[in-house]
């Protein structure tokens, strides 16, 4: 009789633990399915260069900002030759900010002085802001694309310029980013 008890609690157990199992793995998978659901938009996103809801937009404009360079970071190495950051702040901006420019075009700036930046700017990509617009800058951009190149890949392609500048405080200039 008490073989028969401890054999009935065992297979009891064994069955109940055997449900709890087949439940936790009906669960995970509904959470492995809507974790694919979500991959699966975000890769049809990526493909359709989308970005929070946003499509390429073609731009063909320029903007300029003036910045007082705060730090050229001579001892610092970018990921690549060509690229170095720099730190800069904007009149009553009250921040710094390091942007990523031409090497080329570090050598000629000294800290605290005051520069007009010119971005020109041609393609198709998204720009929210100005980190958008220094992710485009690369060692290729800088280089005049020929037309026949720009016009078949039509991908963005951004063009910074340096100069120095004697503007103080309201009479820099600002403005949009293709705005």
């Amino acid at each position: 009789m008490k073989r028969s008890k401890v054999k009935n609690i065992a297979i009891f157990t064994l069955a109940f633990l055997l449900i709890i199992v087949c439940f936790f793995l009906v669960y995970q998978n509904g959470k492995i399915k809507d974790f694919e659901s979500e991959i699966d938009d975000l890769e049809s996103k990526l493909l359709n260069n989308q970005t929070d809801g946003e499509t390429e937009k073609y731009y063909d404009c320029s903007f300029t900002d003036t910045y007082r360079i705060v730090d050229i970071l001579d001892g610092y190495v970018a990921e690549t030759p060509e690229l170095s950051y720099i730190v800069v702040d904007k009149y009553q901006a009250h921040a710094a900010h390091a942007l990523l420019i031409p090497s080329e075009l570090k050598k000629n700036l000294k800290e605290n002085e005051y520069y007009e930046f010119t971005y020109s700017i041609k393609g198709n990509g998204v720009i929210n802001d100005i980190d958008d617009v220094h992710s485009y800058l690369g060692a290729t951009t800088f280089r005049e694309l020929s037309e026949s190149q720009s016009s078949l890949d039509n991908k963005l392609s951004v063009m910074l310029t340096i100069n120095e500048t004697d503007k103080e405080g309201m009479g820099q200039i600002h403005e949009n980013i293709c705005g």
